[in-house]
């Protein structure tokens, strides 16, 4: 069976005018009437699962029906008493409903056409001229950072101004901290190796299509009263962040080998539920979620990873929506109107509809409502349950941590026992759970630059050789990467102190404002800064070693480019009568060991180096992404090549890194090569901000280069001049 059976020719497809999305979920979901499997032989008793419960026990798979969807390749019917009964089990832990066919109107081997404007198509990498070279002010706005000066370091404010836990930017989905940090729901581009990428083509249709399902959650919570926005992975931009990754040939023609081919490279964090967008037509949605009933925030379904599809026949905001909300725990099977199937009985409701349970389905809301959560809000989602009710004794998705609450005002108490992140945190922690959020325009908070160059640097420890310190010299570290690496990020005391209130002028009644300045999720060249607010719209001045880097209305902060193993003095300004001020302490640089996996992250920004897609083709570039996910197209080990150097190897690929050409010159961009005998090799060497990856021949420096592939810099070489985005530590996996 072709996985990727297309009914016109890829020069046919066009892209349309961008229609005003808020229209959108429910133009696609006119018709989601039915959305679940058929009715089949493999159905034929009821058993008990525990009080209340409603699960069907499967003895078969039913017979594929591949036009609708109905694909059961990989499927296991679960056996009753056990876990996943009354569904299909991926494993021990996992389960899913099986396929959901195809609504009226969608089909799942014709592919829907994109609804914005085609992105631009990435230009593959040339080599730079020296005068290309970009500075470290220029990567560090990339991240929505201040403009740094000299050896200053880089303020990068949150998205949502003061005290204010998130904002609404202009593409209508909410931006919240650093856009990364705690859980997520990650949308994922997928294709498979030997097809083209149509990532341009439906990028733009993908985050329209993801904000459709932000609107379909905090429409359906305003219903009972409440808000709810999904928690996406976003850009600093306050964009959808859609990750392009390529699987093998035929990653995708099951579900089961799709999810076994993500978790190979590393996409299988605790933290993150994935909502895939697959270039293939084998399915029209199909969805994972785990039959954990308890009703605290240590259910299994507020934890990942778990993973939602949606195939290209059926790309639409009300499918994305149904598939993500079934790995947030909807629909368990002891719900007071569940099919026992894995759907629900009132109409109409995104997740209600005929199912393979022949189950009668009754009208018990207008059909306006169904690109809504919940009907009656009684089975799987409500903002405000009632005391004693179903929702409120049991699992409520409008409890996930994976939804940030803008409305204030629904108290979600935790049970305890919430699961966590098995990946290493990111340079900022996830946020305590939202309040009101503000409306805004999706731009950096930072609405200042630091000055000119003093030409001082600050002080800080002694940190070894300098860059320019050659190998083999007095001073000069070792070049080869030591055994045993230190740790990345050890426990680092901080000290962090309140300014005593200062006294008021005789002619002033105001106290002066308590200020609090709090620093943690300390790497070696960064931390996370968090203050007290002066007030409502306050402006405040960051200063460190008593220079300002920035100026910024926001409250939460990372502050990078700084040295590792060492202390900065902090102090926050706001008006007259507001300073805070604290000590940040950076933890020790990390080098690699030999033949053991390592993400290699850029010191200026705490980046990683990057695979692009983990596409397998040579050629493929070497990019900066924004932030370090520790998934295998992010992770590299030093292989020895004799006289003290080495070959980098990616673990995505096994295959090598090296400058475009096989020749070390100064702005060759970094590709992926074979590792045969003309592969690069590289030599390490200490400087003050971490290390140097290095040619063995030529002695040019991995830095982060001016050109971009796509939205991420291409990493070229250079000629070593002590820039921050030249230096590098590793994090062992």
């Amino acid at each position: 069976m072709s996985t990727h059976r297309r009914t016109e020719p890829r020069g046919h497809r066009r892209a349309v005018s961008r229609q005003p999305h808020r229209l959108l979920p429910v133009v696609l979901g006119l018709a989601l009437l039915g959305v679940g499997g058929v009715v089949g032989p493999s159905v034929v008793e009821s058993v008990s699962d525990g009080p209340g419960s409603r699960s069907l026990s499967l003895t078969s798979v039913p017979a594929d029906k591949p036009d609708q969807g109905l694909v059961y390749d990989g499927l296991k019917p679960a056996k009753a008493g056990t876990l996943c009964a009354g569904s299909y089990e991926l494993d021990q832990q996992n389960c899913t409903h099986g396929p959901d066919s195809a609504p009226a109107g969608l089909q799942v081997r014709r592919d829907v056409t994109p609804v914005t404007a085609k992105a631009p198509e990435p230009r593959p990498p040339v080599r730079e001229s020296a005068a290309a070279t970009p500075t470290d002010a220029e990567i560090a706005r990339d991240e929505g950072g201040s403009a740094l000066t000299a050896d200053a370091p880089a303020l990068v404010p949150d998205a949502a101004p003061g005290e204010a836990d998130f904002i609404m930017g202009a593409h209508d989905v909410a931006c919240e901290g650093d856009g990364r940090a705690g859980k997520r729901v990650q949308v994922l581009y997928l294709h498979e190796f030997g097809t083209p990428s149509r990532y341009t083509d439906f990028l733009g249709s993908i985050r329209t299509w993801s904000s459709g399902v932000d609107q379909t959650f905090d429409e359906s919570a305003g219903e009972t009263g409440g808000s709810r926005h999904v928690r996406f992975v976003t850009t600093p931009q306050c964009r959808v962040d859609v990750s392009e990754v390529e699987l093998p040939a035929g990653g995708l023609t099951s579900f089961t080998r799709n999810i076994d081919e993500l978790r190979k490279l590393g996409y299988n964090r605790t933290d993150r539920k994935y909502l895939i967008f697959a270039d293939a037509n084998v399915y029209c949605g199909i969805a994972t979620y785990i039959a954990d009933r308890r009703p605290g925030l240590g259910n299994r379904n507020n934890g990942g990873p778990s993973y939602g599809r949606v195939d290209a026949g059926c790309w639409s905001s009300a499918m994305a929506a149904h598939e993500l909300t079934h790995t947030l725990g909807a629909a368990l099977i002891d719900s007071p109107n569940s099919s026992g199937a894995g759907g629900c009985l009132d109409e109409h409701d995104l997740l209600c509809g005929p199912d393979r349970s022949g189950k009668k389905v009754r009208t018990a809301c207008p059909k306006k409502h169904e690109t809504r959560l919940d009907c009656n809000h009684d089975d799987y989602f409500n903002t405000n349950p009632k005391p004693g009710s179903y929702l409120d004794e049991n699992w409520n998705v409008a409890k996930s941590e994976f939804l940030l609450r803008g409305d204030g005002g629904d108290d979600i108490p935790d049970a305890g026992g919430a699961p966590q992140p098995t990946t290493p945190p990111s340079s900022a922690p996830a946020e305590p759970a939202p309040s009101p959020s503000v409306s805004a325009q999706p731009s950096p908070a930072v609405t200042g630059t630091a000055p000119a160059d003093s030409g001082e640097v600050p002080p800080s420890p002694e940190v070894g050789p300098s860059e320019s310190a050659p190998a083999g010299e007095p001073g000069a570290e070792p070049t080869a990467p030591v055994e045993t690496p230190a740790p990345e990020v050890p426990e680092v005391p901080v000290a962090a102190t309140t300014a005593p209130p200062a006294k008021p002028a005789k002619s002033v009644t105001a106290e002066p404002v308590q200020a609090v300045l709090e620093v943690r999720d300390a790497t070696s060249g960064s931390v996370r800064l968090t203050w007290s607010a002066a007030s409502a719209t306050a402006t405040y001045q960051v200063s460190v070693e008593g220079q300002p880097v920035a100026t910024t209305k926001a409250t939460r902060a990372r502050l990078i480019g700084l040295k590792p193993d060492a202390k900065y003095r902090v102090i926050i300004k706001s008006g007259s009568r507001y300073t805070a001020r604290a000590t940040a302490e950076t933890a020790p640089a990390a080098r690699p060991a030999q033949n053991s996996w390592f993400t290699l992250t850029n010191a200026l920004t705490g980046g990683a180096a990057d695979l692009y897609g983990a596409r397998t083709a040579l050629g493929t570039p070497v990019t900066l992404d924004g932030g370090s996910d520790d998934d295998a197209q992010q992770q590299w080990k030093l292989v020895p090549a004799g006289k003290k150097s080495y070959t980098l190897v990616s673990r995505a690929t096994g295959k090598c890194v090296g400058p475009v050409g096989g020749r070390p010159v100064a702005g060759a961009p970094l590709v992926q090569t074979a590792c045969d005998g003309s592969a690069a090799r590289w030599v390490l060497q200490a400087s003050a901000y971490g290390f140097t990856l290095r040619t063995a021949e030529g002695d040019l420096v991995a830095g982060v280069g001016d050109q971009r592939f796509g939205a991420h810099r291409v990493l070229v070489l250079q000629t070593g001049s002590g820039q921050r985005y030249q230096s590098w530590t590793a994090v062992p996996d």
